[in-house]
């Protein structure tokens, strides 16, 4: 297909069109720019944007003098005082001032009491765990489940 054309030789009637076409293109290139072309502010139009600028900054200053200031009275510092303590006791969990207690021999009985009670927990749980293999899933409630499967096996 392609072999049956041929190329045209530029003729001055060709030339002239191509001529054009690039003056088209370059004219209408260049309208396009123009309308994005950007100008200077008149002074007018600076003058309103500067008043608008001091007229926003005098507004935003005119919030922070609606305080009025205070001396420092005693009663005043004790507040601030009091609020600064509270704040950090929020802050901090409200943690309470802890008390030494002295070690009384109730609390040494009692103490080793709760010793002795984990170390039998401990030997307890121990001796049920010793000679059987440990699995990931070996907990109580397992443990629990399979000998009720055990006794109803045996029953049924």
């Amino acid at each position: 297909m392609l072999s049956n054309y041929s190329i045209v030789a530029d003729t001055p009637e060709i030339q002239r069109i191509k001529t054009t076409q690039q003056n088209i293109s370059m004219v209408k290139y260049k309208e396009e720019i123009k309308h994005a072309t950007a100008i200077s502010d008149p002074p007018e139009l600076k003058r309103v944007k500067e008043n608008q600028k001091n007229i926003s900054n005098l507004q935003y200053k005119e919030q922070n003098y609606k305080a009025t200031p205070i001396s420092m009275t005693p009663e005043i510092e004790r507040v601030r005082r009091n609020q600064e303590q509270l704040s950090t006791v929020y802050y901090k969990g409200q943690l309470g001032r802890a008390t030494a207690l002295s070690v009384t021999p109730e609390m040494e009985r009692v103490k080793k009491n709760q010793e002795n009670i984990s170390s039998v927990k401990y030997t307890q749980d121990h001796k049920l765990m010793k000679g059987r293999p440990s699995l990931i899933l070996d907990t109580p409630g397992l443990r629990h489940v399979k000998e009720a499967q055990n006794h109803i096996s045996m029953v049924g």
